[in-house]
Parts: C-alpha cells; sequence; structure tokens
C-alpha cells in the first residue's frame, strides 16, 4: 500500500513533521534518571500513519514526563529481513511496528518473540472484527488467522471502484448496488460510446479483478479456507467462485465493456490515465491511486463505491507489536490503545489515512472522506478478503500470467487449470 498526503493536509504535514523532530531531539539528550522507552516504526513522516503515530507520541510523552523516549524510524526491508534477529536480542524495542503474515509475525510469534496481547485486548476493550484482528493473531504454527494476539493493526487498504460522476449523471446512472445494476450501468455506456471499465490486463489489475469478483460472491468461510487454509480444503480448479469470476470478466470482455486488446493494456500507463482524462467511466483501483487520482483529474468530478457484494479485495495494515523482551509492555499497550482510540483514528482520518475506527462524521476533509468512507463501509460489514496472490509463495505470477491468457483467449478452462493446479499444489497439506 502507498500512502500519500491529501490536498488540505499540508499544512497539518508541517506541523506534525515539527513535533517529529522536536521529538527526535529530546530523544538524543535523556536525563539519566529517567526510564528509557524505546518505539520503532517504518511508517515515514509524510504519510498519514507516521503523521498521526507522531502526534500521539507527542501526547504520550507529556503523559509520561518520567520517560526517555526514544524513537527510530526504520524500513519495511529492515523488519521484513531481520526483523526476528533484532527481536531475539538486547536491541529489541519495547513496540515497533511490525509486518504481517506467516513469515514474519507469525514466524516471530512461534519463536516465542512476541508479546501475547489478548490480556491488554481485554482490558482496554478493543473489540477487534475478525477481519481486521486475525492479521495479528497466529496459531502455534505461526499460521495467521487464528490463535493468540500477537500484534494489532490500526489502519488499513482496499480495492474500490472509481466512478465519473460526470458520465454517469450525463447518462442518468445511480451508483449501482447489485451486480446486475453494475452490468446495466455498463450496457448504458457502452451503447453511449463511453468505455465502461478501464483496466489494465497486462499488469495487476488482472489479479485483482478477478480475485474482486471472485469474493464478490463470497464468505468468510471460503476465505479461511481459501486464504488461511483453515476448514475444508478449496480445489482452486474447479471452485465455483473462482471459475465464476473469471467468466464473468471474459462476457465483459465480450460485451465490449474493456478496452479493445485489454490483454495489452498496461495499467499505470494506460488504463489510469485513460480514466483520469475521462475516457472511462470507471476504474477498479485501490486506494494507493487516491492521491494520484486527487492530483490528476481534473476535468471531471470522481467518486468511489464498493464493488456490489459480499466482501471486498483488502486487508488491515501492517502490526503494533509488544516484544517478548520489551522492558515496558504496559506503557507499550497503553500507546497501542491511543492509536486505536477515537481521537487518532478520526485524525488519520482527516490526514488523509484509511482509519479501522473513526467516526465517519468527523472526518471532515473531503479527501480523506472519499477515500475512508467506502472502507468504513467494508470493515463495518467485517468483509475485508485479503489479496490474491497471499495463500502461496510465487501464486501472483502465475494469476498475472494467465489472466492475461484468460483476457487474450477467453479460455477459462485453461486458467482455471493453471492457476488452479499451482495453488493445489502450493498450499500445504493436512
Amino acid at each position: 500500500m502507498k500512502l500519500v498526503n491529501k490536498k488540505g493536509v499540508r499544512v497539518l504535514a508541517v506541523v506534525v513533521a515539527a513535533a517529529f523532530v522536536t521529538t527526535s531531539t529530546l530523544a538524543s539528550a535523556p536525563a539519566a534518571s529517567k526510564k528509557t522507552f524505546n518505539i520503532w516504526w517504518y511508517s515515514k513522516d509524510n504519510t498519514p500513519t507516521g503523521q498521526t503515530w507522531a502526534v500521539a507520541l507527542k501526547e504520550f510523552k507529556k503523559a509520561h514526563p518520567e520517560l526517555n523516549v526514544k524513537f527510530q524510524l526504520k524500513t519495511f526491508e529492515v523488519m521484513n529481513n531481520t526483523g526476528a534477529q533484532i527481536l531475539n536480542s538486547n536491541a529489541a524495542p519495547d513496540i515497533t511496528e511490525y509486518n504481517k503474515g506467516n513469515g514474519t509475525a507469525g514466524l516471530a510469534s512461534k519463536a516465542g518473540l512476541l508479546t501475547d496481547l489478548t490480556p491488554y485486548s481485554k482490558k482496554y476493550n478493543w473489540n477487534l472484527p475478525s477481519s481486521v484482528s486475525l492479521y495479528g493473531q497466529y496459531d502455534s504454527k505461526g499460521l495467521m488467522g487464528t490463535g493468540k494476539l500477537y500484534g494489532v493493526p490500526s489502519y488499513g487498504e482496499y480495492v474500490s471502484v472509481f466512478y465519473n460522476k460526470d458520465i454517469f449523471a450525463k447518462n442518468n446512472v445511480k451508483v449501482p448496488t447489485t451486480m446486475a445494476q453494475l452490468e446495466a450501468a455498463m450496457a448504458t455506456f457502452k451503447a453511449a460510446g463511453v468505455t465502461p471499465l478501464s483496466m489494465g490486463g497486462a499488469g495487476y489489475q488482472t489479479v485483482h479483478n478477478v480475485y474482486a469478483l471472485a469474493v464478490s460472491r463470497a464468505n468468510q468461510t471460503w476465505i479461511n479456507s481459501f486464504q488461511l487454509f483453515k476448514g475444508k480444503p478449496i480445489d482452486a480448479t474447479t471452485d465455483a467462485n473462482i471459475k465464476w469470476a473469471a467468466t464473468k470478466l471474459v462476457a465483459w470482455q465480450k460485451a465490449g465493456y474493456l478496452p479493445e486488446n485489454v490483454s495489452g493494456v498496461k495499467v499505470d500507463e494506460e488504463a489510469t490515465p485513460a480514466f483520469q482524462s475521462g475516457k472511462a467511466a470507471m476504474e477498479i483501483g485501490g486506494s494507493w491511486l487516491d492521491g494520484d487520482m486527487q492530483t490528476k483529474i481534473t476535468t471531471f468530478k470522481y467518486g468511489k463505491f464498493v464493488l456490489p457484494g459480499t466482501l471486498s479485495v483488502g486487508s488491515a495494515g501492517n502490526l503494533f507489536v509488544i516484544p517478548t523482551k520489551s522492558k515496558n509492555k504496559d506503557l507499550a499497550a497503553e500507546f497501542i490503545n491511543m492509536v486505536l482510540s477515537k481521537k487518532y483514528q478520526n485524525y488519520l482520518g482527516n490526514a488523509g489515512g484509511l482509519p479501522l475506527f473513526a467516526d465517519e462524521e468527523a472526518i471532515a476533509n473531503p479527501a480523506a472522506i472519499l477515500t475512508a468512507a467506502p472502507f468504513g463501509q467494508i470493515v463495518k460489514k467485517n468483509a475485508l478478503a485479503m489479496y490474491p496472490d497471499w495463500p502461496v509463495p510465487g501464486y501472483y505470477d502465475i494469476l498475472l500470467s494467465n489472466g492475461t491468457a484468460l483476457l487474450a483467449s477467453g479460455d477459462v478452462d485453461a486458467y482455471m487449470k493453471a492457476t488452479g493446479s499451482f495453488y493445489n499444489t502450493g498450499r500445504p497439506k493436512a
């Protein structure tokens, strides 16, 4: 996920950056009598999350003048590649942002390097929805999705539909809330000579769009099986949801709802610019496109809506964890509780980020509202469906190459055989 500053929050960014520098400066000259509290994260101070956490940390310091708060800005790569070694050393911090997933937080929890946060969750009444908490839950094998709570996310990311409000209004089309309405809208746009859905068939949108359609008719039981290998195994060569999705995308292409020669269209160079220039009515895209949309769309008004159906592509963000070697676990949990509070969730939303628990009416920044509102709907429905390439290593390349071939040939059976066989072979054996 790529988080960027939104319009209208540049002054906020400057103020927060000043607070951030102050935090670092104060941490460099500790009083000898003070107890040290070490906190790390890798969300940079020019992102909504980094801005929000910096302000929260400033308040935390004021509430605890007895502490020498030492902050260190890390990188995703460092924590991804060497996090377990760091957590297992005397250099481990009291609290850190950490990467979600079986190979990172799962590995660390299995090795006994992370504190079980379940008691703190009960103490502070976090009440995390299951589609949020699962990213911080790991079983005895280090597999994500069930077990003890070792980490807590405080933000999110998702895929939704960007739409051209002017084209919708000109053709008397309302925002669709069912798949039938969406297809009727696309038929109307096609008849009017407008590309209904911009799509880069030669890039990641092929991967995301098949999965977006599949989960639009799935449920969390299916997600648990497909993504987390819980319950009855899925045979991905015959799965009804995936086959329906692949068939639907081919049908859209044959109906002329996608760009011509869509299998050769690139996402960033062609599909997204086509929507931004007003040549298409819609584009299915991720929240990482929000900043680019706000900057480059200048000739029409646009909005976002959730793809009709039960679930949506997306996930909670990375985690705050408390290492087992933390010397200040209670204080670390107090800071986690701060960033989960309405105050800082609302702050994150107004900074242009994607809070998990903000009050929708408290988000005043128009650009932030546009970003946060659909995500809020998804979270309230407990409807985050993760991302299509997560289950098995190397899956993304298989989904991409065969998804592009699907759009070029229309051969659903070949797509199911190739992608399904790879998934079935790669998933853990019982």
